[in-house]
């Protein structure tokens, strides 16, 4: 069997667009290429099926006199607002499903990423509890006490790393204002050197530096391969996460689908003001903006509000995402075991 790589036909940049910009009057993408001539086509026939209906009413049509013309143009626009309700109503509201269970899933896998670091900094509190084995007093004491915060530091480096990449951001300032990184060190250089976000790499450090602890000693060796390999499966699920927001943000809605979207709420919209007075005369002057409030606004909701939840204020508040999980942690560090003291418990298990 022949595998032939199938390469995709023209520029990625003819498929994409910018969140939120009017699709209008774009040509390239579209389906407009696609579809003219069978759009041309359909247009000749039914100017055909004109110029033969028309001296079929003929006589109706004079008799209406020339305000009754103006009267049935008006309610020709009725009857077309009816034809396209029913199937704009659908196909905005397929969009919006759409867009929402984006935004959802991009919460779920934030979320998804507290929990594995939340899981693994557990861990850490619960079985990283005895000094270096080449350490006694208050030198172990101290060293198991930095070990334990060392390893959170970079549970929550990884995830800030994850939320900045979302937010299509390398703020180094930021991370070490934060006390989650240290200018000029080891650390800072190489992700100054990455050409990737580095959320992967924190995750990496912590899994290194988690052995090199656990071989000091600093866990019973009882537990070292089980709690290790859970610690591996819970970042590994982590970086997975944020790989996957990535994916979500780099991948758009098609530009088709929204342009052909854009151009049939549009119509819709302007038709909508001829179309509701025949009916309501006065009253339509305040349904009108309540006509165009809901199909534009729920289209507008979903091309722009939905659509990348890490561009727009009232997206994910990723800041206070980070706080919570790193306060949750310390917690964990400060009161795991019960009754914690890193002096005390130090000494009870070098005892041991």
């Amino acid at each position: 069997m022949v595998f032939t790589r199938i390469v995709q036909p023209g520029q990625r940049k003819l498929y994409a667009y910018s969140q939120g910009d009017t699709l209008l009057f774009r040509i390239s993408g579209t389906l407009v290429p696609e579809v003219w001539l069978r759009a041309l086509l359909s247009a000749v026939f039914t100017l055909l099926m004109c110029w033969a209906y028309d001296p079929l009413r003929k006589h109706e049509w004079e008799s209406l006199g020339r305000a009754g013309r103006k009267v049935m143009n008006f309610h020709d626009m009725e009857r077309l607002l009816t034809y396209m309700t029913g199937f704009l109503t659908f196909i905005l509201g397929f969009f919006n499903s759409i867009a929402f269970n984006r935004w959802w899933h991009m919460r779920e896998l934030c979320g998804d990423i507290i929990e594995a670091s939340q899981n693994t900094a557990t861990q850490v509190a619960i079985f990283f509890v005895k000094p270096p084995s080449c350490e006694s007093g208050s030198e172990g004491s101290l060293a198991l006490q930095n070990a334990r915060k060392d390893l959170l530091r970079l549970l929550a480096l990884g995830q800030a790393l994850a939320m900045q990449a979302c937010h299509r951001v390398r703020d180094h300032g930021w991370l070490i204002s934060r006390g989650l990184l240290e200018r000029g060190s080891a650390e800072h250089n190489a992700l100054c050197r990455l050409p990737v976000p580095g959320f992967r790499v924190a995750y990496a450090w912590y899994v290194d530096k988690s052995y090199k602890y656990a071989a000091e000693g600093m866990m019973d060796e009882q537990w070292q391969a089980s709690v290790l390999y859970l610690m591996r499966w819970s970042l590994c699920s982590a970086s997975n996460n944020a790989e996957d927001l990535m994916m979500h943000l780099n991948q758009q809605i098609p530009l088709a689908y929204c342009h052909i979207l854009e151009l049939m709420v549009t119509i819709y919209v302007v038709i909508t003001p001829m179309a509701l007075v025949p009916s309501l005369l006065w009253t339509a002057v305040p349904v009108a903006p309540i006509v165009t409030l809901f199909f534009y606004g729920f289209f507008k909701l979903g091309t722009s509000l939905l659509m990348d939840p890490f561009q727009k204020d009232s997206g994910f508040d990723t800041s206070s995402f980070l706080d919570s999980n790193m306060l949750t942690m310390e917690s964990l560090a400060r009161n795991v075991p019960a009754g914690w003291s890193a002096d005390g418990l130090a000494q009870a298990r070098s005892e041991e």
